[in-house]
């Protein structure tokens, strides 16, 4: 979509995924059924669980999700859930906050509640519920790359989609120099905070996560820098 937008873009993962496979789709099924409401915090989750079943598990993942209530993080999310034949409600703004706000719009916090995440993530959702009205799933491990940013210039951005990845940024850009010197776009409020804490001053904020509003931001970027 940048280059679609004649930016010159390099993919530089600092991040990648691996399949956690300590709880077997057998036990994932049961914290499924015991659950009334399941919430998926991205598109890892939903396919590093589900890709895990057989056919029948899938199938009777299915039935089980025709009575519940789903919560996915954003349309992207959604849209997995989606290929599963599983239907899910998205928040306005798809963050930890937004999810929290459709918990509380639908009056789910008392229904016991499945949390389907990674090993890493920020806190929220678990401080949000009661402990004994949360179980947690964890489906997949977030492990650094030895990726190596470009060097930044005036004319460049880099574009940040999570609280870990901004810190990832921080660590190859020591000084408060560099870290002037740079430009972040990032893709929330809370990650533009997490920038300027680290002296990253010149930020430009999405108005969420999505890769259409990201590109908005990259262009508003280019439009003042030119």
């Amino acid at each position: 979509m940048l280059e679609e937008q004649k930016f010159i873009s390099a993919h530089c993962p600092l991040i990648s995924f691996a399949a956690d496979d300590s709880i077997t789709p057998t036990q994932r099924l049961k914290l499924f059924s015991q659950s009334q409401t399941w919430i998926f915090v991205s598109r890892q989750a939903v396919n590093f669980c589900l890709d895990g079943f057989s056919p029948s598990q899938q199938h009777t993942l299915q039935a089980l999700s025709r009575d519940r209530t789903i919560i996915a993080v954003g349309e992207a999310t959604a849209d997995s859930l989606q290929q599963k034949q599983i239907r899910s409600l998205t928040p306005v703004t798809p963050n930890s906050e937004g999810m929290i706000q459709l918990l509380e719009q639908k009056n789910l916090k008392q229904q016991p509640t499945l949390l389907v995440r990674g090993n890493k993530g920020r806190p929220l959702l678990q401080q949000y519920f009661a402990d004994h009205q949360l179980s947690i799933l964890q489906v997949y491990q977030r492990k650094t790359t030895s990726q190596t940013l470009p060097p930044q210039t005036k004319q460049s951005a880099i574009v940040v989609t999570s609280g870990q990845l901004m810190e990832l940024v921080a660590e190859q850009f020591p000084s408060n120099a560099q870290r002037q010197a740079c430009t972040i776009i990032s893709g929330s409020a809370r990650i533009s905070e997490i920038a300027q804490q680290f002296g990253f001053t010149n930020c430009y904020t999405a108005n969420n996560a999505s890769n259409s509003e990201l590109v908005k931001s990259c262009i508003l970027w280019r439009n003042n820098v030119s």
